[in-house]
């Protein structure tokens, strides 16, 4: 029971400090990065139609800008297979030590070995969580590998199953960074509470426990906050979060605190079915995956997109930002430059102060509470700080 409080009250901090800058109103209504109340949209086009045998698709991966790797869900093959962008099937891998669960998502590492998501877990009762490990699969001699296995438990789960209220244990989207897995929840709560968590662990072979780091409020229906897949540019450090209706970005964030950094929600413009992989081809351009039926595959898609960190560059010269926390004023510091830009940002991504001026002393007293970034712009450089108003 006191656990059961513990990690309630975390959840409750983790929803305050995520909500109030947006002065109770759903983070879905904010237009992240635009002025105004519209939505970013983006366009979702399809490229072809996956491979038959990749009827379920719940996961995409590259090993090149033309080769997609997929798998297919709960109870199929324990295979996972590569297809061009033209729809031709061009290479399938067995894994032979393993069984095909629940198999959701896929990441590569920076050796190029990949990981298999084996975590799905919809009905929030499995006991036997685990990611499966194997060598770079372009590179395989064969069509048949045993792949090696990390087990795990989740540390705030203590029910198999727990209340309708608290189904959030269903991990469907998993990374790798620097040496971790980080896993990511699909809410099922009913009603739904909107909060993705975030667990780590080990990516090494191994029995671990799952540490609980930090959750999210991504909105306030099961489209937008169920989340079905996860990538990240290891070039950018540009987090991508996949739902039904939209792709959440995170950058700019310390470590791998991914919650801490700037967060954009972008929509489909357009109607998509069911997708559930996603992956960067490269810096402007993403895959995505949709499951299909019993007979044949869904749609592979390609969104155009442009990585906000792919051109970033920080200032060599030494800016203050004072003070911090502020009331109704900053003060830019600094004894030399004087044509930059300087832009305020709140924890949405909506642009709600900028000067072209070089002005040094920035009057924000029409803001409300909460947490903000400035952004001073020189040419293709950049300098950023967040910052905190009373």
């Amino acid at each position: 029971m006191k656990k059961d409080f513990a990690l309630l009250l975390r959840l409750l901090t983790f929803s305050t400090i995520f909500t109030l800058p947006f002065s109770g109103m759903a983070q879905s209504d904010f237009n992240p990065g635009n002025p105004g109340n519209a939505k970013n949209l983006i366009t979702a086009r399809r490229v072809t139609h996956i491979p038959d045998q990749i009827s379920e698709s719940s996961a995409a991966a590259l090993t090149s800008p033309n080769h997609v790797w997929s798998l297919n869900d709960a109870g199929n093959t324990n295979e996972i297979f590569c297809f061009d962008t033209t729809g031709f099937l061009l290479k399938e891998v067995m894994i032979s030590n393993a069984s095909n669960i629940d198999w959701e998502d896929l990441a590569i590492d920076n050796q190029h070995r990949m990981y298999i998501n084996d975590a799905g877990n919809n009905m929030n009762n499995r006991h036997d969580l685990k990611i499966l490990r194997i060598p770079d699969p372009e590179n395989l001699s064969g069509n048949v590998v045993q792949a090696e296995v990390i087990n795990f438990t989740l540390e705030d789960q203590v029910q198999f199953p727990p209340p309708n209220s608290n189904f959030n244990y269903d991990i469907e989207a998993i990374i790798w960074k620097s040496d971790s897995l980080f896993l990511f929840t699909k809410n099922r709560c009913m009603p739904q509470t909107g909060i993705c968590k975030l667990y780590s662990l080990p990516a090494q072979p191994g029995t671990y426990t799952a540490k609980l780091r930090d959750a999210i409020f991504l909105g306030t229906t099961d489209k937008e906050a169920r989340v079905t897949s996860a990538d990240i540019n290891l070039s950018t450090g540009e987090l991508l979060l996949l739902t039904e209706t939209k792709i959440v970005s995170f950058t700019d964030y310390p470590g791998n605190r991914f919650f801490s950094g700037d967060m954009v929600s972008y929509y489909f413009s357009n109607t998509v079915g069911q997708i559930e992989g996603i992956a960067f081809a490269d810096n402007e351009k993403l895959y995505i995956t949709e499951e299909g039926n019993d007979k044949s595959g869904g749609y592979l898609y390609e969104v155009k997109w442009k990585s906000t960190n792919a051109v970033a560059e920080t200032l060599t010269e030494t800016f203050t930002l004072s003070p911090n926390p502020f009331f109704d004023k900053i003060i830019i510091g600094h004894p030399f430059m004087k044509n930059f830009t300087t832009e305020v940002f709140d924890v949405a991504g909506k642009l709600v102060y900028q000067n072209h001026d070089g002005e040094k002393l920035i009057e924000l007293q029409f803001l409300k509470p909460g947490v903000y970034v400035v952004k001073i712009t020189s040419g293709q450089q950049h300098f950023v700080q967040r910052m905190v108003k009373l």
